[in-house]
């Protein structure tokens, strides 16, 4: 009777897939005595493009539409014998912005009327003589200004601008003509006067906006161990925190969000590291894309032994017309940094096969081979039937030496899944874009106790805003 080598790979790959792998190398020390070399840093840097429009809807909406004098629609008294109203309108705001330089640029109209008289002693004794322009049927006068705002993100999560008006130019000069006068520059500083208190409150007003509390939210959830469905735990542990320069660029806000960390995933879900008071100081830097994802996980042989359970208990395999069902399957550490699995099974046939070895990583290649594979059968059932000189040829011709598992084929088999993991509205209106690059292992440690392994992710991952 033949059995395909399918039914006794099966458990080993799912084993591996769980957990991952590791080195070339093999060495004479105690277990006690090895260990992984230390990971370099995790960067995650994630570009975040935000749709302008509501942004600008917003900033219409903050934005005055109309300046006037103190008074309006009554006059200003700066002196005895003069007093004046004005009234300007602006048109939409034109908004740029530039490594944290925001730009605005608008144009108006603006109608000023003004009106003198004779004093004496501080007391008007004539007449007052009006005078005005832009009011009907004159049109409106125009007038074009600028200003920006230098933003800030301050290492306590808070933000700053400073605000500056750089040009108020009148396109139409008003000129009274009762008075022979030139009033424009009046109603000029008028405008920009206004613009400075305006300015301000703005300027005083960001400054009271803070993340502290969300990023303070966050701190848990960065710091603990979160389990991941039946995975295992995953720590983020960031040492940094970074975000990049905003842009403004068609039609689209852009900046970027940068981490470093030292990840963790693994089946302990006792958080080994103490948790800081507080988040890392947020550091304001260029804008940068990428991710270099550096990961140990650790995994003890109970939980993979419960994952195994898990997936393959009473699993029916049809091998040459017979029935071979999957009642338990068990993996264990033994000595040598060797491991140890068991699956047991019943059907057609019935015993348990025992197959152990070293796991050995081709990083180049990113292969993984067993290749002192050892094996042993139990099971008088399943000795008579299928005969234990056909498992000794079969098993060794099939995998001893040979690699059994191809971590780069594995990796593009499952790179839909990947990316459609990756590519998907994950909250209402934002929306995640983004593709593996490279995914390979670079480190195993088989003990007793547990399996270590460290892999290295690369690739890239963008958040893109719409209507929000």
């Amino acid at each position: 009777m033949k059995i395909s080598m399918k039914f006794l790979i099966l458990p080993v790959f799912i084993f591996l897939l769980a957990c991952s792998s590791a080195k070339k190398t093999t060495s004479s020390k105690p277990e006690e005595e090895l260990a992984l070399p230390e990971l370099p840093l995790s960067e995650l840097d994630i570009p975040i493009r935000i749709a302008a429009a509501p942004v600008l809807a917003k900033a219409e909406q903050l934005v005055p539409s109309e300046f006037t004098s103190d008074a309006w629609p009554d006059y200003m008294h700066p002196t005895c014998d003069f007093r004046y109203k004005y009234r300007f309108v602006r048109t939409s705001l034109q908004l740029s912005c530039v490594n944290n330089i925001i730009g605005i640029r608008f144009g108006g109209n603006y109608q000023v009327s003004g009106s003198k008289c004779l004093c004496t002693a501080g007391i008007p004794v004539t007449p007052w003589i009006y005078g005005s322009c832009g009011f009907p049927p004159q049109p409106l006068r125009k007038v074009t200004m600028s200003l920006s705002s230098g933003l800030q993100f301050l290492p306590n999560y808070q933000l700053r601008t400073t605000t500056t008006i750089h040009k108020i130019q009148p396109i139409d000069k008003c000129e009274v003509s009762v008075f022979s006068t030139d009033i424009t520059q009046l109603v000029m500083d008028s405008i920009r006067s206004s613009l400075v208190s305006f300015s301000t409150a703005m300027d005083q007003t960001i400054s009271g906006l803070s993340f502290a509390k969300f990023i303070t939210q966050l701190k848990d959830s960065s710091y603990r161990k979160i389990a991941i469905g039946p995975y295992g735990y995953f720590l983020l542990n960031p040492t940094a925190i970074r975000i990049g320069q905003l842009n403004y660029v068609k039609d689209s806000f852009s900046i970027s969000l940068g981490l470093t960390c030292k990840p963790q995933f693994g089946s302990d879900p006792v958080n080994h590291i103490p948790v800081p008071s507080s988040m890392p100081a947020l550091l304001q830097t260029e804008s940068r894309n990428g991710i270099r994802l550096y990961m140990n996980m650790n995994y003890d042989y109970d939980f993979l032994t419960k994952i195994l359970r898990d997936s393959l208990h009473n699993k029916v395999f049809e091998v040459n017309g017979r029935t071979i069902v999957v009642k338990d399957a068990s993996i264990k550490g033994i000595d040598h940094h060797q491991i140890e699995l068991r699956v047991d099974f019943a059907g057609s046939n019935h015993g348990s096969i025992y197959i152990w070895g070293t796991p050995l990583l081709d990083t180049a290649k990113q292969t993984l081979s067993l290749p002192d594979i050892q094996y042993s059968m139990a099971g008088e059932d399943l000795a008579l039937k299928i005969g234990r000189s056909l498992f000794r040829n079969k098993i060794r011709k099939t995998i001893q030496g040979k690699s059994y598992l191809d971590i780069t084929a594995w990796v593009n088999a499952n790179k839909p899944l990947f990316d459609q993991i990756l590519n998907r509205e994950f909250i209402k209106n934002l929306y995640s874009s983004g593709t593996i690059r490279e995914a390979k292992i670079i480190g195993i440690l088989t003990t007793r106790q547990s399996i270590q392994t460290q892999v290295f992710i690369s690739g890239e991952l963008k958040i893109l805003g719409g209507n929000l």
